[in-house]
């Protein structure tokens, strides 16, 4: 059984960032944590800080960046005001190692009045789709291993033009869109009620990172969206539940996003 996890709760959304940067028009700094995968937020180097309105406990995050080769001077640092104007370094990413990134970390709280900070270094300019820090969601019970990896290949479509001696005169290659399906068995009824349904209600209007497999495949990251959602079933085990939905995938890979 391996068990997903979810990063939805952005801490980061509905806070007006300070930006230390330049801002370009349509590309500003709240475009990155708006849940949309097509805004962007144009970033050259600079400093971008979330003052925190109350107590917030954080151990993950998450970089969409849609620039996928830079010259190799490019890094985003996550950092929290640990003290007042003193800030601790949690995570350091290369926004070209991979386009969409997860990490985690030892688990702090950011006082409220306090700031969470991205230190970024761009060596031209870095398109930032999304940033999102939060707490992350470990299923409490696991997938089986027969289920679907989203970073894998999805599938080709293939169109052969042939001519009326039947030689191939040419070939269409379309992509398939990543697509798959969670499944979650023998769950306890207060887990789903807790911690399941909050996260069904984000997913029911937004975008989530999903993380199949942390432990064997730490790369494996998708900025998933649910294409359905069925409602909780009870198993009849032991007052079990089970639930199921059919996802849709935007993946990092050589063929750009």
């Amino acid at each position: 059984m391996i068990l997903p996890i979810f990063l939805y709760n952005n801490v980061l959304r509905g806070i007006t960032p300070t930006w230390s940067g330049t801002t370009v028009t349509d590309s500003e700094p709240a475009n990155s944590t708006d849940w949309r995968d097509f805004s962007l937020f144009e970033a050259d180097t600079g400093t971008l800080d979330f003052e925190m309105s109350a107590d917030t406990d954080i151990d993950s995050v998450s970089v969409f960046v849609s620039t996928y080769s830079g010259g190799g001077s490019e890094s985003i640092v996550l950092q929290y005001e640990s003290s007042p104007a003193t800030f601790t370094t949690l995570k350091t990413i290369d926004p070209c190692g991979g386009k969409l990134t997860f990490g985690q970390f030892s688990s702090v709280t950011v006082l409220s009045g306090r700031k969470i900070r991205f230190v970024i270094t761009a060596g031209t300019e870095l398109l930032i789709r999304q940033l999102v820090v939060g707490e992350a969601m470990v299923a409490e019970t696991g997938q089986f291993a027969s289920m679907q990896y989203p970073t894998l290949l999805g599938g080709l479509k293939l169109t052969n033009s042939i001519s009326a001696n039947g030689s191939i005169l040419g070939r269409d290659v379309k992509r398939v869109e990543r697509m798959g399906s969670l499944n979650l068995d023998l769950l306890t009824p207060s887990w789903v009620r807790s911690t399941w349904e909050p996260f069904a209600y984000h997913a029911a209007r937004y975008p989530f990172i999903y993380v199949p497999n942390f432990a064997a495949y730490p790369n494996e990251v998708a900025f998933s969206v649910a294409e359905s959602i069925d409602a909780p079933s009870n198993m009849g085990k032991g007052a079990r539940m089970a639930v199921q939905w059919k996802l849709r995938h935007v993946v990092a890979d050589e063929y750009g996003v």
